[in-house]
């Protein structure tokens, strides 16, 4: 389970994981691994909506 915190140094942490995130489905679709773009891709929305949700 994703907590959610006013800490600034926990917001640009969670930042940094969804940057992280987003930048490997970037390289995994350049690099024409579909199948793994498309499963951290599922991660990273999975990711941002619990992260919205709490």
């Amino acid at each position: 389970m994703i907590e959610t915190s006013s800490d600034p140094d926990m917001l640009k942490y969670e930042e940094n994981v969804a940057k992280i995130l987003d930048r490997a489905v970037k390289l995994f679709r350049r690099t024409n691994l579909e199948e793994l773009a498309d499963k951290w891709d599922r991660i990273l929305k999975t990711y941002d909506s619990r992260k919205r949700t709490q």
